[in-house]
C-alpha cells in the first residue's frame, strides 16, 4: 500500500527543508500547492526535488493563492488531495514534524478509512523561548483512504474555546461547513500510532493575535467578543491559565540542522496581499 502527503504552503522557509528531509524517504508522493511564496520556499523545494535521491516524489504546483480563507481555501485542499495517486492521503501542514517517520510504512498497511495522529503543539516568539502547549487537542483526523471517492479533505478540532471549522466536500455536499453542521462522523476512526510536533504557534504576538481573531470571527463570534478573547487567550499571551500550560522545550536538532543546510536559499519575503498559511514567515530559530 502507498501513502502520500498533501498541503497548501506559502512562505514556509523556517520549516520546509526539515519537513521534506524528514518525510521523503518514507512516503510515495508529496503534493504542494504554493500560494505565491517569495521567501525562498520554492527554491528550497525545487533544490531538494532536483537533487535528493527521493526528489522525484515531489509535485510542486505554483500560483495557488486562495482568494479567501473559507470556500476557496477548502477547494484548494480538495484539489491537492486529488492530485495524489496513493492509497492513503496524509494531510500535513509544512510546520509539522513527524516524530518517527519510519512508522509511515506501517501506517500504509493499516486497515480502516480514516486515521488519527497524536499532535503535540508548540508556541513561542521567534528567536525566543519555545513552549509546548499542554491543554490543546491531542488527536487530529488527517489520514484518509483514497479509494473512497466520497471522501474529501477535512478535519476538526478546537481553536481557543470554539470548535474549529471542518473541511470536506462530498460527505456533506458542502465545500465548507462548521463543526456543528457535522456532528455524526460516518466512518470509524483508528489511531495511526504516529506523533506529530506542530510548531504553528511560533510567530510574533501580532500574528498570533490576528490569527486568533480571524478564527473566532469565522466561527461566528461577534467582533467585540472575539477582540476581547483574542487579547487574553493564553495561546496569544503565552501565559498559563486554567486550561493551557506552557512548558519550555527545545527544537529537534535535525530540524535546526536542515534549516541551516538550506539557509542560503532563503530570502526576505515580499509584501503580498492578505493570505497567510498556518506557518510563520519569520524565522523562529
Amino acid at each position: 500500500m502507498s501513502i502520500g502527503t498533501f498541503m497548501l504552503i506559502r512562505d514556509e522557509h523556517p520549516w520546509i527543508a526539515a519537513h521534506l528531509l524528514n518525510v521523503l524517504p518514507f512516503i510515495d508522493e508529496m503534493v504542494f500547492l504554493d500560494g505565491n511564496s517569495t521567501d525562498g520556499t520554492l527554491e528550497i523545494i525545487e533544490h531538494i526535488r532536483d537533487n535528493h535521491e527521493h526528489g522525484s516524489k515531489i509535485l510542486l504546483i505554483k500560483g495557488q493563492d486562495p482568494k479567501n480563507l473559507q470556500d476557496d481555501y477548502v477547494r484548494l485542499f480538495n484539489d491537492a488531495l486529488h492530485k495524489l495517486n496513493t492509497d492513503w492521503a496524509f494531510f500535513l501542514h509544512p510546520d509539522m514534524w513527524i516524530a518517527d517517520p519510519s512508522h509511515l510504512r506501517e501506517v500504509a498497511n493499516m486497515g480502516g478509512i480514516c486515521l488519527a495522529t497524536r499532535v503535540t503543539s508548540f508556541a513561542g516568539e521567534p528567536g525566543g523561548q519555545l513552549y509546548e502547549i499542554d491543554g490543546r487537542g491531542k488527536y487530529w483526523k488527517n489520514i484518509y483512504r483514497l479509494n473512497n471517492p466520497n471522501l474529501g479533505a477535512h478535519y476538526f478540532g478546537s481553536y481557543g474555546e470554539t470548535a474549529e471549522d471542518v473541511y470536506f466536500s462530498s460527505i456533506t455536499g458542502k465545500e465548507h461547513c462548521f463543526y456543528d453542521d457535522f456532528k455524526n462522523y460516518p466512518y470509524p476512526i483508528l489511531q495511526s500510532g504516529l506523533e506529530i510536533l506542530h510548531f504553528s504557534d511560533v510567530r510574533p504576538y501580532e500574528r498570533r493575535h490576528s490569527r486568533m481573531m480571524k478564527c473566532l470571527e469565522n466561527n461566528r463570534w461577534p467582533k467585540d467578543k472575539a477582540l476581547e478573547r483574542a487579547a487574553t487567550h493564553p495561546r496569544v499571551t503565552l501565559k498559563d491559565d486554567g486550561q493551557y500550560r506552557f512548558i519550555p522545550r527545545e527544537y529537534p536538532l535535525a530540524m535546526t540542522e536542515a534549516r541551516e543546510k538550506y539557509k542560503h536559499l532563503e530570502k526576505e519575503p515580499k509584501c503580498l496581499p492578505v493570505f497567510h498559511s498556518s506557518s510563520p514567515s519569520i524565522s523562529p530559530i
